[in-house]
This record gives C-alpha cells, sequence and structure tokens, in this order.
C-alpha cells in the first residue's frame, strides 16, 4: 500500500465531500426553483466525485468507503478549511464555487498525467463533470459581476475573502513529497498554486474585479466609481491587505465551522456504523 497515495486521494475526496455538504445546505434556499435544481445537482456531483475518491483509497487500505467517508474524527478529515466555511450569501457560495472549480481544473489536469491508471482515468471522467459546474458558474459570476451595485459589492467582498482562503488548496498533501517521487502526482501543490493565483487574477480582472498580489500577501482592491463600475483602486490608496487564510486543514487544523457539519454529517454512521442499509 503507497500512503503517499491513500494520503492524496482521501484529501481529494475530503475536499469534495465538505464543499458538497455545504452545496447541499442550498438546497430548498436557492434563488430560484430552476437554480435550486441546478445546484443540488452539482452538490450530488461533488459528493459522488468524493465516493469515488473513496473507493480508489478502499481499495489501497481495506477499509469500507463508509468508513473513510464518515467514520473519522473532525481532526482526521484533510480537506482545505475554504470548503467547510459557512455558505453565508449567495454571490459568497458562487464565488468560492468558482474559484474553487478553477483549482480543481489544475488539479485534475495534472492528476491525468499521474502514473496511477485507476487515479489518472479518474480525474479525466471528474473534469469532464467538473467543466459543466465552472460554466454554471462562470454564468453567475458574469451576472452578479455586471448587475446593480448591490450584488457587485456582495461579489467584491465575496472575492476578496474566497481569493485568500483558496491559498488553503494549494497546502502540501501528507506526504507529497513521496506522491510525487513514486509518480502519483506530476506537480506540486505549490507550482499548482502559483498558476491558479496567475489565472485567478485574469479571471477576476476580466469581470472588473482586479486582484493584486504582492510580496507580502494577497492584496485586492475592488473600488465602486460613481457610475457603479468597479474598477481598480489608486495604486497609492490603502488597499485591503490579505494574509493567506484557511491555512492548515491539509494537517487536520479546521475551524469551529467544522464541527457542526461533522456532527450532522456522521450522526447516523456513528450510531452504529455496522448497520447495513
Amino acid at each position: 500500500m503507497s500512503e503517499s497515495l491513500v494520503a492524496m486521494v482521501t484529501a481529494l475526496g475530503d475536499d469534495e465531500l465538505i464543499l458538497g455538504h455545504r452545496h447541499a445546505e442550498w438546497t430548498g434556499f436557492a434563488p430560484y426553483i430552476e437554480e435550486d435544481v441546478a445546484f443540488s445537482s452539482i452538490a450530488q456531483d461533488e459528493i459522488g466525485h468524493a465516493a469515488a475518491y473513496y473507493s480508489l483509497a478502499s481499495t489501497l487500505t481495506g477499509l469500507t468507503r463508509d468508513a473513510i467517508a464518515l467514520g473519522r474524527s473532525a481532526g482526521e478529515y484533510r480537506h482545505a478549511v475554504l470548503c467547510e466555511r459557512p455558505n453565508s450569501d449567495w454571490a459568497y457560495t458562487i464565488t468560492r464555487q468558482w474559484l474553487y472549480d478553477r483549482a480543481d481544473c489544475l488539479r485534475l489536469t495534472a492528476l491525468e498525467e499521474s502514473e496511477h491508471d485507476d487515479l489518472r482515468h479518474l480525474a479525466t471522467k471528474i473534469r469532464r463533470e467538473e467543466r459543466y459546474h465552472l460554466i454554471h458558474a462562470d454564468m453567475w459570476m458574469e451576472r452578479i459581476a455586471h448587475g446593480p451595485m448591490e450584488g457587485r459589492s456582495k461579489l467584491s467582498r465575496a472575492a476578496t475573502t474566497v481569493l485568500s482562503a483558496t491559498a488553503g488548496l494549494f497546502e502540501p498533501f501528507e506526504r507529497e513529497a513521496a506522491a510525487i517521487s513514486e509518480g502519483w502526482l506530476t506537480v506540486s501543490s505549490e507550482e499548482l498554486g502559483r498558476r491558479f493565483v496567475s489565472e485567478a487574477v485574469d479571471a477576476l480582472d476580466g469581470l472588473g474585479l482586479p486582484a493584486e498580489v504582492s510580496p507580502g500577501g494577497w492584496r485586492a482592491e475592488f473600488v465602486a466609481s460613481s457610475s457603479g463600475d468597479l474598477i481598480a483602486g489608486d495604486q497609492s490608496a490603502p488597499g485591503e491587505a490579505i494574509a493567506p487564510a484557511g491555512l492548515g486543514g491539509r494537517s487536520g487544523h479546521h475551524s469551529h465551522d467544522f464541527s457542526s457539519l461533522w456532527a450532522d454529517m456522521t450522526r447516523t454512521y456513528r450510531a452504529d456504523p455496522k448497520a447495513t442499509w
């Protein structure tokens, strides 16, 4: 058994599972009924992707898929902290989905070069499905960014918060150096993070949400003009300095937000782990 491969696919599954649960909380509360169906379907896809990663981990460890997904303590989960944060408003949720899907696309593209056949094929399958998630998020980002001022203001605040927290998606996996040397992972998380920042900044700029990365951290400036357009702020004006947030998830350090989510998510399984349904 390759411990580095198990650690990596489990963390990937955790990202998908926890974000899928947060997405599912919008069921019955999305802006309109068609979107309710669409976003619930995306949530289901994410949890399905988690199940696929856990199935691969199961073949390597001998543990059942459910035991991996639901039988661990909260501190044994290795998802990025961004995935567990409460949904807040619709602008935050969509911004998180949009940036997460962009990060995931880079990650999956790298995994398609893995020397592990099952992981490589799984990455290809998931990336095809995630493409539609990103199309959905692109549509909403365009709609909000070019809509009324109130929505654009919420989007700018969400972008500031989420862009910083995406740093947690690119924390190294446990035993990542071994995963790279064994050929399971072909590009380091650090390198993927650099690529993501470049792509995300360009994409935000295209929406009129210019973000700037500085050596001391991540800085984003979103300034509303008198016409209601969002424009780049004066470089001499004080911007909002953003220190990379949401770190620690890959080593099991989570926020208080995860405690209640974990308790709800695992309650039925923990009541009788040996039950069959």
